[in-house]
């Protein structure tokens, strides 16, 4: 898999906390079937969320669309424990390895900065702020972490251009 250090060099911190149970309704519902919502901001403003995402594992890769603001979880891959998952927003291509199953029952809040995090976001010592990724995730618990080489720019091709 490609970039497949993305989570691992990540800044975990989990905390004990239970999230607000709005918040985890929003993602999924114990027991019935496993989505997650995507939430974007780009320098603290709202950027727009993808419509569709890409999920890989070792054996398989499955894109799947925004269904009721829920991003359904494919039930064939329930039983891996790491995927990649890769989308685009406006001006930028989203990918992260390593993430753990777990994470795909929950709303995720994803935080885009050109130049620096607001205060409270920690990021790797060495990484360039513009890749980064900064993720928190509400499920059962809140997971927080800030994945380095995360995020790209679009690059737009000749044809595209014309």
């Amino acid at each position: 898999m490609a970039k497949s250090y993305g989570l691992l060099l990540g800044v975990l911190v989990m905390s004990s906390c239970i999230a607000p149970g709005s918040a985890f309704a929003q993602g999924g519902v114990v027991g019935g079937p496993r989505c997650f919502s995507i939430r974007m901001q780009l320098n603290g403003q709202v950027l727009a969320g993808p419509q569709a995402v890409t999920l890989k594992t070792k054996g398989s890769e499955q894109t799947v669309s925004l269904q009721n603001n829920c991003f359904p979880f494919p039930n064939a891959m329930l039983h891996s424990e790491l995927l990649e998952l890769s989308f685009t927003v406006p001006g930028n291509n989203i990918h992260m390895s390593n993430v753990p199953a777990d994470f795909f029952n929950g709303s995720w809040e994803i935080q885009l900065a050109d130049k620096k995090f607001p205060k409270g976001v920690f990021i790797p010592k060495h990484a360039n702020v513009a890749e980064v990724c900064a993720l928190t995730v509400l499920a059962e618990t809140e997971q927080s972490l800030a994945v380095p080489q995360c995020r790209s720019a679009v690059t737009v091709t000749a044809t595209a251009k014309q």
